[in-house]
C-alpha cells in the first residue's frame, strides 16, 4: 500500500509539472485560440507554480531555516506582481516629462497596482488562510515562532510608507531606506538554523531522496516554477483586463484590483495548501513575507525604474488621489498587523479584515480614501488601547525556540 501511495504521488508530481507546459507554449508561440481558452492554459500554469513552489518550499526547509525558506518562497510568487508593476513603472518613466513634472495616466496607474496589490493580499489573502486553517483544523492559526522577523520588519515598513502621503510621492531617499530595511530582513532570515519539518505527501517522497538529488531536485522546481509562473502571468492579466474593458469596467479598478487579483493566484494558492496540511502557520507566514516583499522592495524599485526609463533620479510623483491611496494602504496594514499581533489567529479576525475591506471598497473617492484612512488608524488605536502589549509582540525578534517555549500554553490568549 505504502508503494502505491508512494507511486500516486510521484505521478502527480509528474502531471503538476506537465500542467505548466501548455501556458508557457501558448506565451512564447502566441496562436489565436479563443480568449476563455487561453485563460484557462494561463490559469493552469500559474496553479501548477503554486503547487510545485509549495512542495519544494517545505523540502528547503531540510537545508535551510524555515524563515529563509519563507522569505525565498514568497519573494518567487510575487515574481508575476513585480513584472508587472515593473512594466508599469517603465512606461510612466518612458511617459514623463521631466521638464514640465506633469503627471500622466503611465504614472497613476503604477501607484493604483502596488497600493491595490498591497490590500488586496491583506484583506483577502489573509483571511482566506486564516477560514482555510479554522475550517479545516478547528482551532487558532498559530503563528508564533514562524514570522517574528517579519512581522517586525513589515511594521517599520508600513510606517515609513506612511511619509509618502505627506511627501506626495515616494522620494528616492525613502525607496534607498524600504530597499535596506528588505536586505536587512533578509540576512537576517538567512542566520537562523535549520530544522527538521514535518513532511507530509509529496514533499515527503522528496525530502526522502539522497540529499544532493533532493536539493537539485528542490532548485529545478523552484526554477521551472518560476519560468512557468513569469511566463503565463502577464498574458494571463492582459486577457483578464481586455475582458473588462470588453465589459466597460473603469480602468483604475482594471489596474488596482482585477491585474493584481490575477498577479496574486500564485501566492494565495500556495497560502492555501499551506494552511491545510499539518503545519497552517507556514500559509499566513507566506503571505506575511510577501508583504515584507511589497511594501520594501516592490514600492522601493518603483523609483529606481521609474527614474532609468526617464534618464535621471527623480522621486516618484504622486497626485492626491495616489497619495491618499498609500496612506489607506499603510493604515489598513498597521491595522491587519495588529489583530494578528497575538500570534494565536481565531477566525474572527480573518472575518474582520475582510468586512472591512469589503467595506471599503464602497467609498471610491479620493476624500473617502483619507477618511477611511483615519478610520483604520483609529481601529488599530483602538486595538492598542485594549491590549497595549500587541505593540511589544509586533516587534518581538526571538527565534523559534525562544518564542514558542516562552509563549506557548493552555492559557496563551487568542486574538
Amino acid at each position: 500500500m505504502k508503494s502505491l501511495a508512494g507511486g500516486r504521488q510521484w505521478a502527480t508530481l509528474v502531471i503538476v509539472l506537465a500542467l505548466g507546459v501548455p501556458g508557457a507554449w501558448l506565451a512564447l508561440s502566441q496562436p489565436d485560440v479563443p480568449p476563455m481558452l487561453a485563460v484557462a492554459l494561463y490559469g493552469a500554469g500559474i496553479l501548477a507554480g503554486a503547487f510545485l513552489f509549495s512542495w519544494a518550499a517545505e523540502v528547503a526547509e531540510l537545508d535551510i531555516s524555515a524563515s529563509l525558506a519563507i522569505a525565498i518562497l514568497a519573494l518567487l510568487t510575487v515574481l508575476p506582481e513585480y513584472a508587472i508593476e515593473a512594466v508599469l513603472a517603465w512606461d510612466a518613466g518612458a511617459s514623463f516629462n521631466t521638464q514640465t513634472r506633469e503627471l500622466t495616466d503611465e504614472t497613476r496607474r503604477v501607484a493604483a497596482n502596488v497600493t491595490g496589490a498591497n490590500r488586496l493580499l491583506i484583506g483577502v489573502g489573509w483571511p482566506l488562510v486564516i477560514l482555510i486553517s479554522w475550517l479545516i483544523h478547528r482551532r487558532a492559526l498559530d503563528i508564533r515562532g514562524q514570522v517574528g522577523a517579519e512581522m517586525a520588519f513589515l511594521t517599520v515598513a508600513v510606517l515609513l510608507t506612511t511619509v509618502v502621503f505627506f511627501m506626495q510621492g515616494v522620494h528616492f531617499l525613502l525607496a534607498a531606506a524600504l530597499l535596506a530595511v528588505y536586505l536587512v530582513y533578509l540576512w537576517i532570515a538567512s542566520t537562523r538554523p535549520a530544522e527538521q519539518p514535518a513532511l507530509a505527501g509529496i514533499a515527503e517522497r522528496l525530502g526522502s531522496l539522497p540529499p544532493a538529488l533532493r536539493r537539485t531536485s528542490v532548485a529545478v522546481m523552484f526554477l521551472y516554477a518560476a519560468a512557468v509562473i513569469l511566463v503565463c502571468a502577464d498574458p494571463f492579466v492582459e486577457e483578464l483586463v481586455q475582458t473588462g474593458q470588453a465589459l466597460g469596467i473603469d480602468e483604475f479598478i482594471l489596474i488596482q484590483w482585477i491585474a493584481p487579483l490575477a498577479s496574486e493566484t500564485p501566492e494565495m494558492v500556495v497560502a492555501a495548501l499551506l494552511a491545510s496540511r499539518a503545519n497552517p502557520g507556514a500559509g499566513l507566514a507566506v503571505l506575511i513575507a510577501s508583504e515584507v516583499n511589497k511594501f520594501t522592495l516592490l514600492v522601493g524599485s518603483m523609483s529606481g525604474i521609474f527614474s532609468l526609463a526617464a534618464g535621471e533620479l527623480l522621486s516618484f510623483p504622486l497626485d492626491g488621489r495616489q497619495a491618499a491611496e498609500f496612506l489607506l494602504t499603510a493604515a489598513y496594514a498597521l491595522f491587519g498587523l495588529l489583530l494578528i499581533a497575538r500570534g494565536t489567529v481565531s477566525w474572527l479576525p480573518g472575518v474582520a479584515l475582510l468586512g472591512t475591506f469589503i467595506a471599503h471598497m464602497f467609498f471610491p473617492h479620493e476624500d473617502h480614501r483619507f477618511w477611511m484612512a483615519v478610520a483604520f488608524f483609529g481601529l488599530a488605536a483602538l486595538l492598542v488601547v485594549q491590549d497595549w502589549r500587541r505593540l511589544k509582540w509586533l516587534f518581538r525578534m526571538e527565534s523559534t525556540d525562544d518564542e514558542t517555549s516562552t509563549q506557548k500554553g493552555p492559557d496563551t490568549p487568542q486574538a
